[in-house]
This record gives C-alpha cells, sequence and structure tokens, in this order.
C-alpha cells in the first residue's frame, strides 16, 4: 500500500511528551492538530514546542483544539495519529475507541507508550484498527534525545512497521530503534532497573552519595536520581510497576519500590514536576540544593562527598584519559567502590542479557547501544566494555559482583569494532 504523510494528530497535545514530539513533527514539514481536554491545555503545548524549536514559524503548522469540538474532523483528516495520553490502559482504550469510530481505515495509530503491554492495547478494536496500530516511543525531551523505539503487537501490518522505521529515520532524522513488544522496551527496561537498585542504595547510603557515585563521570548526561526527578517518580513507579507485572527473568528481583518512594509520591514530592515540593533534591530560592532524606522523610542539606578514587577518576578525565580512570575505579577497594563497581557490572550483564528478548537476535548489542546512548545519552554498554578494557574485563567485573555472565557478552566483539567519541559521555563534572 502506498502511504502518504501529511497530517498528524497529536492527543495528549498538553503534556510534555505530546506537545514536544508533535514539535518535531511540525519542524519536519507535517500539519498537526494539537488535542487535549482544553484548548488552552493545547496551546500551553504549542507555547513548550516553540521554545523546544526556538521558532515561532512553526506554529503555522500546529492547529490548536480540544476533544469536544475538533475530535472528529481532526481524526478524519488524519494519516497518523499519535496518542500520548496518561498511562493508564482504560484512559487509553477509551481514547481509541473514539479514534476508531471516526478514524479513515487506512490512519496509522501509534501510542508513545512503553510500560502498559502493546498486545492489549488495541483489543477490541476493529481490524483496521489493529493492523494499522504500533508503538512509537519518543524519549523526551526528543528535541535532544533522538532515540524513539517502534514495535507492532501481533496484529499489525509488518509492512506498516517498516514504513514508520523508514519515515522516522529520514523524515524525522530519529535514531530508529526495532524492539519486540515487551513491557519497557530496551531502554527503560535496562534503564530502570539500575534505578530500582539505586533506589535501594539510598536508604543506607542518602541521596547525595548514590548521585556522586553513580554521577556523570561513569558515562551518563545526568545521575540517576536527578533523572528520576526528571521523569517524575509517580513514572518510575509506573514503569516499575509494569516491569513486575509483564516481565520475568534472572534480575527481576531486583525490580524493588523502596517504600520510602510511596511516601514521597503521597506527600506529591514528584521531582521536577512539583518544584515546590521537591522529589529527590529540592531547590531553594537561595540556589541551595537540599536532599531527601528517607528515614527523616525530610530534606537534609548536602556534605558534599568526597571520595579518593573518584575524584581521581574525574581528574583524569578531564584530560582524557579515559581507560586509566577505568583501571583506577576497578582497582579502587571499599564500600562505596563496591557500589559503583556493582551498579557497572548489572549494566553490563542485564544489557547483553536482553539480546533476544527486547531487541532481535540479528542486533546483536547494537539496538540496545542505539536506544541508551540516544535515548538516555549514556555510554551505551560495548562502549563500557571497551573502557573496561574489553570482554574479557568485563566478564571478570560482572563475576565479581556474583552475576551470571551472558553468553552474548562473552561472545561479543562490538566493543572493538568501532570507534566512539568517550568524551561526550564520561562527565568529569
Amino acid at each position: 500500500m502506498h502511504r502518504q504523510m501529511q497530517t498528524v494528530v497529536v492527543l495528549g497535545a498538553s503534556g510534555t511528551v505530546g506537545s514536544l514530539s508533535g514539535g518535531i513533527l511540525a519542524q519536519n514539514g507535517l500539519n498537526v492538530y494539537y488535542l487535549s481536554r482544553t484548548k488552552e491545555g493545547s496551546q500551553k503545548g504549542l507555547a513548550r514546542a516553540v521554545k523546544q524549536a526556538r521558532s515561532e514559524s512553526i506554529a503555522a503548522r500546529i492547529t490548536c483544539g480540544d476533544y469536544n469540538t475538533l475530535f472528529e474532523k481532526a481524526c478524519s483528516e488524519a494519516d497518523w495519529i499519535l496518542e500520548c495520553v496518561a498511562e493508564d490502559m482504560a484512559v487509553k482504550k477509551a481514547m481509541y475507541e473514539k479514534v476508531d469510530a471516526v478514524r479513515r481505515k487506512d490512519a496509522i495509530v501509534s501510542s508513545v507508550t512503553s510500560s502498559l503491554p502493546l498486545e492489549e492495547l488495541p483489543q477490541g478494536r476493529s481490524d483496521s484498527f489493529r493492523t494499522n496500530f504500533l508503538s512509537t516511543h519518543f524519549y523526551n525531551p526528543p528535541g535532544k534525545m533522538l532515540a524513539c523505539e517502534v514495535s507492532g503487537q501481533s496484529q499489525t501490518d509488518p509492512a506498516l512497521v517498516n514504513f514508520m522505521i523508514e519515515f522516522l529515520g529520514q523524515r524525522l532524522r530519529r535514531v530508529v530503534i526495532p524492539v519486540k513488544p515487551t513491557a519497557a522496551f530496551a531502554g527503560n527496561r535496562l534503564a530502570f532497573l539500575l534505578f530500582a537498585r539505586i533506589t535501594e542504595l539510598v536508604r543506607q547510603f542518602g541521596v547525595e552519595m548514590m548521585d556522586y557515585l553513580i554521577g556523570p563521570y561513569t558515562g551518563r548526561l545526568l545521575p540517576p536520581l536527578a533523572t528520576i526527578d526528571l521523569v517524575g517518580l509517580d513514572i518510575h513507579k509506573a514503569i516499575l510497576l509494569s516491569l513486575q507485572t509483564y516481565t520475568q527473568d534472572a534480575m527481576h528481583n531486583k525490580l524493588v519500590i523502596p517504600a520510602y518512594i510511596d511516601a514521597m509520591i503521597a506527600a506529591g514530592r514528584l521531582g521536577n514536576k512539583t518544584r515546590a515540593s521537591g522529589g529527590f533534591f529540592k531547590k531553594l530560592d537561595s540556589g541551595q540544593f537540599l536532599y531527601y532524606d528517607p528515614a527523616s522523610e525530610d530534606y537534609i542539606p548536602g556534605y558534599g562527598p568526597h571520595i579518593q578514587f573518584v575524584e581521581k577518576a574525574k581528574n583524569q578525565m578531564r584530560i582524557g584519559l579515559y581507560r586509566q580512570a577505568f583501571e583506577g575505579i576497578l582497582q579502587a577497594t571499599g564500600t562505596e567502590a563496591r557500589i559503583v563497581h556493582e551498579i557497572l557490572a548489572t549494566y553490563i550483564a542485564y544489557a547483553y542479557s536482553l539480546i533476544g528478548q527486547v531487541t532481535d537476535e540479528k542486533y546483536g548489542i547494537e539496538g540496545i547501544d542505539k536506544v541508551m546512548s540516544s535515548g538516555f545519552h549514556w555510554a551505551c554498554p560495548s562502549l563500557l566494555v571497551n573502557m573496561i578494557g574489553g570482554a574479557e574485563k568485563a566478564v571478570e567485573l560482572v563475576q565479581s559482583a556474583d552475576l551470571a555472565v551472558p553468553q552474548t557478552l562473552r561472545t561479543d566483539t562490538t566493543w572493538k569494532k568501532y570507534y566512539f567519541n568517550a568524551g561526550k559521555y564520561f562527565i568529569a563534572g
């Protein structure tokens, strides 16, 4: 079937993901309808998209409206309906019922979800809806994070999946990662398992220490707890609950939600979206940061951790000695060093174990590499293997953390096949 792509409807355009993803569409020459519960909400989404683009010109391609007045017209014209509503199965299914009643039979419908089971979402809809339904999981903010995971479900037309992979890559300039219809796909499944372990360690070592130990020097743009604040603690919990329910693997027992996370959510401490209440961090008017203390359920001032092997590694990275920095990290001893070793080992071991589970085995580690570097701006797993000194050294690290060694890690050669710009991932701070 020949497909054209000129008109797109964004449902849930008042939200961050919907508005910014819609902005990317408009920046690339598509006509976009922004729909949400109120026109004012859609207009706020438009303002967010304009700020992302740093240009008001995209507003000429975006029409704002609400579900009551513009829904039927917009959906009946659309080549693609991009659903970005709340991460709730009932909410999404109710929206799909409305869409199915007015959409063209050849219109594409996609969801940005990764946490809900893709197979269940289109159940009860028409044949044409199900064959034209898939997930296009944009990473946030899409103006900076170019990854987009794409997956069909059992009834999706394979030709549609191929069309969207090509369209997203060529027209929208996304880094496209084909994934299997599993909970959280590749990126979130890997990242949120690490987040879960780090939040568990917070109870003993504190917020400030954990983000110091697993900071940017270990290969990430943002420290992990600051990333959770950006995502939102409510979303963090929702993704972990989905993983607990819909996945089963050797590291399933690491998908822990400490009780203090529930207490933070109940108190409205969700992260950046609740700046006045805070999250793991709370910024005062003076510019000072306070850190959440699970024991007291309150905020405490920082003390400025200073661990010798961490500071030495940062100093070496500042002058480009990345491998020497990692040699020092791996040779370090003590409680703090063991924490860093465990997190690095878990990242590598879990990433390689997911080959064939969340991405096709033919892609090896490279599919997971792409989503971690382009979706999170983390050093990808094979780059970390490279920095450590190769697969043999990585195997030793994984074994030292009492983790199972995936055979895919033992046999991998990706880490030595291509050039890495290491400096942009290992930020000394």
